[in-house]
């Protein structure tokens, strides 16, 4: 009976994300320039992650509608504010861009005029009426001093650095990132569900991780440095087709864990161009790009690692018994009626 609830939990737990959690975390990504007193902010919006009256609104306000354009500006007016040496910056024209029918982003780009230019600057936004309640935006933010790496979260959303400090090395940001990307990644946390659910011996496991973690690490590098990237329209419809593959492979294939790991070396070549969406476009250069790469993919890794030693307990208390075979084809039923969903939603825009 207990083992039954269990059951129950599991597969509720896993299709939760389809429909309450998919992409619950919208991730903008920003450029700030500081230069004297100048300061530029544009930000950048994934389209399909945002709600469908947001991106029409972008839409309307790009081709020309002057009252969606004058709503958005109103909008930044109300919710982004940048103060330098303890006086309020003045906000000028917003421009808006992209969001075009073949547009897989947006971009809002704001100029402000500063009274200062050194001293402590502060800048704080809240475009959760535009992207979502739980959005965050990443990015850089360059100075006279250098490049620092920025994040607006919940509950503050506000950044707050010395313009006139060095910038700091960055390592234990990225670190933090990554495990952030992994946990609230559902969608690479469902790929790892499907993988392991048929896993018998810690063999096995091993190979799966690792091959996921060879592949991943090789495609965010190529990434990251620029030497080849693919278009997110095209990586996210792949990665939720992926979770669907092996979800199914795991209910009609005799012994899918025989050579699962191909699958996840495969398979994890296209995650890691998922997970380089975090890091490709704020700009990074110089040593900051290897703080990145090592930092982010330290961060991925340990956030996977805690999550396959929270996964594999659970996993073998739940097939014990009568949930040996029970077990595995509840969770990847489940795991593939979330796959196709968001891949439904994401070439169809449902």
């Amino acid at each position: 009976m207990i083992g039954r609830v269990l059951r129950t939990w599991l597969a509720l737990a896993l299709l939760w994300p389809a429909f309450a959690l998919a992409h619950a975390t919208t991730t903008a990504l920003v450029r700030i320039e500081l230069i004297d007193n100048r300061l530029h902010y544009a930000l950048s919006i994934v389209l399909p992650e945002i709600p469908n009256r947001s991106v029409e609104l972008l839409a309307s306000a790009v081709n020309g509608d002057r009252p969606a354009a004058e709503r958005i500006a109103k909008y930044a007016r109300q919710t982004l504010s940048v103060e330098l040496g303890s006086a309020r910056c003045r906000m000028g024209r917003v421009r808006i861009g992209g969001a075009g029918a073949n547009d897989a982003r947006a971009t809002i780009e704001i100029e402000f005029g500063c009274d200062a230019s050194h001293g402590r600057l502060e800048i704080a936004e809240d475009w959760s009426e535009l992207l979502g309640e739980h959005y965050r935006t990443l990015g850089n933010l360059g100075t006279a001093n250098g490049e620092r790496q920025v994040s607006f979260e919940e509950p503050l959303r506000k950044v707050a650095i010395d313009v006139d400090r060095p910038v700091a090395t960055g390592w234990f940001d990225f670190v933090k990132l990554g495990i952030e990307h992994i946990i609230t990644g559902y969608d690479h946390l469902l790929f790892l569900v499907a993988l392991l659910a048929t896993a018998q011996v810690f063999w096995s496991v091993v190979r799966i991780v690792t091959a996921f973690t060879l592949a991943h690490s090789v495609t965010l590098s190529i990434a990251t440095l620029d030497i080849l990237t693919i278009p997110e329209r095209i990586i996210e419809p792949l990665i939720a087709a992926s979770i669907v593959w092996v979800a199914l492979e795991n209910l009609l294939v005799t012994e899918p864990d025989r050579r699962r790991w191909i699958w996840s070396f495969v398979f994890g070549l296209v995650h890691g161009f998922g997970f380089a969406s975090a890091l490709g476009e704020l700009g990074l250069k110089g040593a900051a790009i290897v703080r990145a790469l090592v930092g982010f993919n330290v961060g991925v890794e340990i956030g996977q690692l805690i999550f396959v030693a929270l996964f594999l307990p659970t996993l073998s208390v739940l097939t014990r018994g009568r949930g040996a075979s029970l077990t595995p084809r509840i969770a990847s039923v489940a795991v593939a009626i979330v796959g196709s969903y968001w891949l439904g939603e994401r070439i169809f825009g449902w």
